[in-house]
């Protein structure tokens, strides 16, 4: 059996309350050995929320990648840790997850931005040193603990919350997709229909708050908006590939993503605001253009990319176009999980956008 065939609906413990940061160290009794792995601005961020950190606790500042060179690296330094304490950013957490799990040790998620779901899920996405996406690692643990502070996550960068509403926005057009185009009948079991209502239920959420969430986050104050949507982007969304499993996972706008990374121009531009480009792809794909209709008022709201220039592509667009649907079409990728699809067609579905929002093909 795969890991991904396996349900893990999410954290073994999970706390989502103002405040609850400065307290952590009573919450982590059980452990003698913490070890932070953390980055260097999210690790700023936390010790000016929380004032003080036990003085035993290890800590490790990590700020290339989730790779494999990086894990390689830094499980030695955690050896006499019983428990892994990730804090910061999707790569972060991802990079902590994979070395509690080459430890096999317990591992505790804080998020310092409200940017991915990686705090809720058993897996890591593993990049290159460079930044270009090699793999998904199914990790042996859920995590011990998950703790979410609004109080904390309100005053974090505005741009990777609007890059986790884009990577949580996808769950639900990602599992449809798979769902419907799945031929056996796991895909209509109780758990992957679970999986697909929670995925209408977080999109129904972002579509409502998402832009009053990202409103709060600018005034400083959080709000009822502002809590739902990091929620649904940390925690829900986690649970849709966690009852679902490779039903409720990446298909076709995360195979976008990950041919994206390999665009030098493109490292700037954060995960989820790649992704959301990549389900306007996933929609032209499907010719579903009512519905990108439908989104790009709510894009251009959020400023989420729709086209190669907002992705700074601006030079060579085809060279750039050909090594996306390339990458996107191999037959290791999560695209053929909707479906079976050419090349020349995602390029095709690449150019629809360019018309849509630009007037022009490439």
């Amino acid at each position: 059996m795969q890991p991904e065939d396996i349900v893990r609906s999410g954290p073994n413990q999970y706390i989502c309350k103002e405040g609850i940061l400065k307290v952590l160290d009573n919450l982590l009794s059980p452990f003698q050995a913490p070890a932070i792995i953390t980055g260097y601005k999210s690790f700023e961020a936390y010790s000016q929320y929380v004032s003080s950190i036990p003085e035993h606790w290890q800590i490790i500042q990590h700020a290339g990648y989730s790779s494999q060179q990086a894990i390689e690296e830094i499980a030695p330094s955690c050896g006499a840790a019983d428990v892994i304490i990730g804090i910061g950013g999707g790569i972060i957490l991802d990079t902590a997850k994979a070395v509690a799990d080459k430890l096999n040790i317990e591992v505790v998620l804080i998020p310092t931005v409200a940017g991915t779901c990686a705090a809720s899920t058993p897996l890591s996405v593993i990049y290159s040193p460079d930044g270009e996406f090699e793999r998904v690692a199914y990790h042996r643990r859920s995590s011990y603990l998950t703790v979410v502070d609004p109080a904390f996550l309100i005053h974090a960068p505005i741009d990777y919350l609007k890059s986790g509403i884009g990577d949580t926005l996808t769950k639900w057009y990602e599992a449809e997709a798979i769902i419907r185009n799945a031929n056996d009948e796991r895909a209509h079991s109780l758990f992957v229909q679970a999986a697909l209502s929670q995925s209408v239920f977080i999109r129904d959420i972002l579509l409502k708050d998402s832009i009053k969430a990202v409103q709060s986050s600018e005034a400083g104050k959080v709000t009822a908006s502002f809590t739902k949507t990091v929620e649904a982007v940390i925690t829900l969304a986690g649970t849709v590939g966690g009852f679902g499993g490779r039903y409720g996972r990446m298909s076709g706008s995360h195979a976008i993503h990950n041919g994206l990374s390999f665009i030098e121009e493109t490292h700037t531009i954060l995960h989820g605001q790649k992704v959301a480009y990549g389900i306007l792809v996933q929609l032209a794909l499907e010719n579903r253009i009512d519905e990108i209709d439908a989104l790009l008022p709510y894009y251009q709201q959020l400023g989420f990319p729709t086209n190669l220039a907002d992705l700074h592509i601006v030079d060579n667009q085809a060279i750039a176009l050909q090594k996306v649907a390339e990458h996107a079409v191999n037959p290791k990728e999560s695209l053929q999980l909707m479906g079976s699809y050419r090349a020349d067609e995602v390029i095709a579905a690449m150019n629809v956008l360019e018309s849509l929002t630009t007037s022009k093909s490439v």
